[in-house]
């Protein structure tokens, strides 16, 4: 038998499992500091695009990422902060 025991974040405990991908992570990683397309990424990551917008999509259902879009590009931007030894969850007022 599996115990269970409540969470008191149970929000914050849902993103550091989405975060918990390497190629989400990376994502979160390419997006710091500029928008990227879906096309691009898929293209660094060497994954599908389909794979890819997944990811982004899993991301965003969190508020780790925007997606914004650009004709038919979507550009992916995160919302948050990777820092050497640590996350900040938040805008970073761009």
């Amino acid at each position: 038998m599996i115990k269970t025991t409540s969470l008191e974040k149970p929000a914050l405990y849902r993103k550091i499992r989405v975060l918990a991908n390497r190629y989400r992570f990376r994502i979160m990683e390419l997006t710091q500091n500029e928008q990227i397309t879906i096309t691009r990424l898929s293209s660094l990551l060497k994954l599908s695009y389909t794979k890819c917008s997944d990811y982004v999509r899993f991301l965003e259902k969190e508020g780790l990422v925007r997606k914004t879009r650009n004709g038919k590009e979507v550009l992916v931007k995160s919302n948050v902060v990777l820092q050497k030894d640590e996350l900040i969850f938040g805008s970073k007022g761009d």
